[in-house]
């Protein structure tokens, strides 16, 4: 019997509230320097670590399947809101990997997100059942986070791509001061906020959330 070759599949989660220019630049250069076959958009439901937004998944998956039409290796998921509850990595990773055995999982993220990599829920088991790929960190990022420690058996990668300054809390700040959007979003995502008026007012809380 001839052996499966495995699928290449990045898993890209974000709260992507809203997913932006950064985004697709970190998807696209996964894709093309470690040749994935396709890289799955999971927007989050209720991340575990900010006060986010289960009540905005609707507009926020709607954005993502915007952003990501014209790409034909893009391909959007709402896993995350079929799982419901808060969005755990391992618990998607886990139901991703019953559902596509044969498959060679790649996860996406920023150079800050990744810093916290050791404090997710079941991180040593997650860190080893695939291999990280790591957007360099904004050079305009304050504080940079010391170097990652992770755990011997995680495999990561550092991506070729140049550190982009745009993140989706900037965005929503220029939506509140009334600044132009033009050039940091798809122009569906930017026609999109404009049409339904959102990220008018600040959030009850502070975000303080990564670059990316």
């Amino acid at each position: 019997m001839n052996a499966v070759t495995p699928q290449k599949i990045g898993i890209f989660g974000g709260a992507f509230n809203p997913p932006h220019l950064g985004h697709l630049i970190l998807a696209e250069t996964a894709l093309d320097q470690f040749a994935l076959h396709q890289v799955l958009w999971l927007p989050t439901y209720h991340p575990p670590h900010k006060p986010a937004p289960a009540h905005t998944f609707s507009d926020r998956w709607e954005m993502v399947q915007r952003a990501i039409a014209p790409h034909p290796q893009f391909v959007a998921s709402d896993l995350e809101q079929q799982l419901g509850g808060i969005s755990y990595a391992h618990r998607t990773l886990q139901t991703l990997t019953t559902q596509n055995p044969h498959t060679e999982w790649y996860w996406l993220l920023g150079a800050d997100a990744f810093q916290t990599l050791p404090h997710w829920q079941h991180s040593h088991t997650l860190m080893a059942q695939c291999t990280w790929l790591v957007a360099p960190r904004s050079p305009t990022a304050p504080n940079p986070p010391p170097a990652p420690r992770p755990a011997p058996s995680c495999r990561w990668h550092t991506l070729a791509m140049p550190p982009v300054g745009i993140s989706s809390s900037l965005i929503r700040h220029y939506c509140q001061t009334g600044r132009s959007l033009r050039y940091l979003l798809p122009d569906p995502v930017r026609h999109y906020i404009q049409t339904h008026q959102l990220y008018q007012t600040p959030p009850p809380h502070p975000i303080n959330e990564p670059t990316l």
